[in-house]
């Protein structure tokens, strides 16, 4: 009967020391992706929202945990963007390669500014040249828009042109 005990529990003991290094290996490959992708498993640092709000000059403002406007889009129909919800409306800075429609950069692949209206649906009804693109470290602002005195809630995203639409398909980061 203590044999039959000993191989009892000596097969117990292989079975959870079999599950913990199954385990520890597991954690350890994990953590490695992590370090060695990292933007595989988290948003980029440069779509991370730190704070946000109306700078020194007036300005609607939020500050990135990367480097504002580091990072663009490249293939033409994606458009990156700073989005601020303002008391004088939808703002954003944006980015996308292959679509002129502004007149304040010659190449809109670099980033600038829009006011813009969306529907239910998160999909661009109206945009107007207003407002003039400013990043600097972590900063992205909007400049020159004087009625603003308010950021209720502030996101980056990347919208799609297809089909006659732009609309929102992924929301990197928000705040309130």
């Amino acid at each position: 009967m203590h044999i039959c005990y000993t191989t009892f529990f000596r097969a117990m003991n292989r079975q959870a020391l079999n599950r913990i290094i199954i385990f520890l290996a597991s954690t350890l490959l994990v953590a490695t992706l992590m370090i060695k992708a990292p933007s595989l498993y988290a948003a980029d640092a440069d779509f991370q929202i730190k704070k946000f709000g109306i700078d020194q000059n007036g300005d609607p403002f939020l500050t990135v945990e990367g480097t504002a406007g580091g990072t663009k889009p490249t293939q033409t129909g994606d458009i990156f963007a700073y989005v601020f919800f303002t008391d004088d409306g939808i703002y954003a800075v944006t980015s996308h390669p292959g679509i002129e429609d502004s007149s304040e950069v010659k190449d809109d692949a670099n980033w600038h500014a829009h006011k813009v209206k969306l529907d239910n649906n998160n999909c661009v009804t109206s945009l107007k040249e207003k407002g003039d693109a400013l990043l600097h470290g972590n900063k992205v602002s909007v400049e020159n828009i004087d009625q603003a005195t308010k950021v209720d809630k502030v996101l980056t995203a990347k919208l799609v042109a297809e089909n006659n639409n732009v609309c929102v398909k992924k929301v990197f980061d928000s705040k309130p």
